[in-house]
């Protein structure tokens, strides 16, 4: 068990550092996909966030502590938001993406919340 919950830990630190670091860092224009899908980066912004709660939520199972995890991905989308702004040139803060992260966190954790509800039932 406790190895399980170290393995649960260390996914949750290396995705939250997965998308720290992807949110600001620069890709070039080859990087991005030809393919234009209106609201694209929406699409990735919730689903870093709904994938950060999950991760999260695998870690600290309690029910009291999955709105404390809820809290710490919207909290922490503000400030990867706010970070571009002020440490990179190429990046710039944008509430809708908050907005994306904060539905993404959301969704995350109804969804687990569900998950956890069949999963205690069977």
């Amino acid at each position: 068990m406790l190895k399980n919950k170290k393995i649960l830990l260390s996914i949750a630190i290396l995705w939250t550092c997965t998308v720290a670091f992807l949110s600001l860092v620069t890709f070039s224009k080859d990087i991005e996909s030809s393919v234009e899908i209106p609201y694209k980066d929406k699409y990735v912004h919730f689903t870093f966030y709904f994938l950060f709660v999950i991760f999260w939520s695998f870690y600290f199972k309690e029910a009291k502590k999955q709105i404390i995890v809820l809290l710490a991905a919207i909290v922490f989308g503000i400030l990867m938001e706010i970070c571009q702004g002020l440490f990179t040139t190429t990046r710039t803060p944008d509430i809708l993406d908050v907005a994306a992260n904060s539905f993404g966190a959301l969704v995350g954790l109804v969804f687990m919340k569900e998950f956890i509800k069949k999963k205690a039932t069977h």
